[in-house]
């Protein structure tokens, strides 16, 4: 074969591989700057390299150990300090006077009767309560009725009328020795208005048993005039 041909047949079989090599040199050139598969970083201080062409090192944080220290007692707190508060001493306040109860001191009757209505009663059982919470105080009952009629008739139904009175407290556990009884019968007594005309308005206050609270005394259970007379 002469020379020329095999020059010809030389270039041709160099070249080619040379280009070849040189385009895939250049490819990889151009995809090595970057590189799709993750890496490790640095963001959380842990070591590792950056795969951008150039690759740098990193160096982990190192934790200092500190030896425990160990107390033979417990280590002394400061004392807390509490500010003391003194509360005002409250003075002692006086009580006011108990009010004295008010109670009724007369009940009232029908014309010419001696029976004790209701509101009679609950009178006569405030009494009660009364006396039985104060053992030194007794009660007199004054027996009255209005002008009609004659003297004796209404001297005997007004004493009847403080009787029945009498019964009632008896009932209710007074005992008969703090309990005394008159009659003043169509007496006008202190406290009863005058009737100036005949009027039955003013004639119903006088037809009453009059009830006044009094200090243990030794006293008769019924007026003078109705008292038993001394045998000679």
């Amino acid at each position: 074969m002469p020379i020329a041909n095999l020059r010809h047949l030389f270039s041709r079989r160099t070249l080619l591989p040379a280009l070849f090599c040189l385009t895939i040199s250049g490819c990889a050139h151009q995809n090595g700057q970057k590189s799709l598969a993750p890496g490790p970083d640095d963001s959380n201080r842990l070591p590792g390299i950056i795969v951008s062409g150039h690759s740098r090192s990193f160096h982990p944080q190192q934790k200092v150990e500190s030896s425990p220290q160990i107390y033979s007692s417990p280590p002394k707190t400061a004392p807390v300090q509490v500010a003391k508060t003194t509360r005002p001493v409250p003075r002692p306040t006086r009580s006011a006077p108990a009010k004295k109860l008010l109670l009724q001191k007369d009940i009232y009757f029908s014309f010419n009767s001696k029976k004790i209505s209701y509101a009679n009663l609950s009178v006569l059982h405030a009494y009660s309560r009364l006396l039985r919470k104060n053992p030194r105080l007794a009660l007199r009952l004054y027996g009255h009725t209005d002008p009609v009629g004659g003297s004796k008739f209404n001297h005997k139904l007004g004493l009847e009328r403080a009787l029945a009175a009498r019964r009632v407290l008896l009932a209710t556990g007074v005992p008969a020795k703090r309990i005394f009884v008159f009659s003043e019968g169509k007496k006008l007594s202190q406290g009863f208005p005058e009737c100036k005309k005949p009027n039955p308005v003013c004639y119903a206050r006088d037809r009453a048993v009059r009830i006044k609270v009094v200090k243990m005394k030794i006293l008769s259970g019924i007026s003078k005039t109705h008292k038993p007379k001394k045998r000679k």
